[in-house]
């Protein structure tokens, strides 16, 4: 967390901890099922279901990523005025 001087941090903007828990499962577990089909049967199905399964194990992975940082979108909750007053 970066000083910020005599203001308090922003807490609200920190990532969501179960998104980057969930993530890290799914990378883990989609990782070891894929390397199990990998090394399984060298035949074209088993490789192709590897294949598919890190495919979906990334993509899954990626999408709890960007959830879990979706925070940072909302650039107005970074900077708060004092003089700023609402509606």
């Amino acid at each position: 967390m970066l000083p910020m001087g005599d203001r308090v941090p922003m807490f609200k903007l920190r990532p969501y901890r179960g998104m980057l828990w969930g993530a890290l499962f799914a990378f883990v577990v989609g990782g070891l099922l894929s390397a199990y089909f990998f090394i399984e049967d060298s035949y074209c199905t088993a490789t192709h279901r590897g294949l598919f399964v890190l495919i979906i194990t990334l993509i899954l992975t990626t999408l709890l990523i960007i959830v879990a940082f979706s925070r940072y979108g909302f650039r107005h909750l970074r900077h708060h005025r004092p003089g700023y007053k609402r509606g």
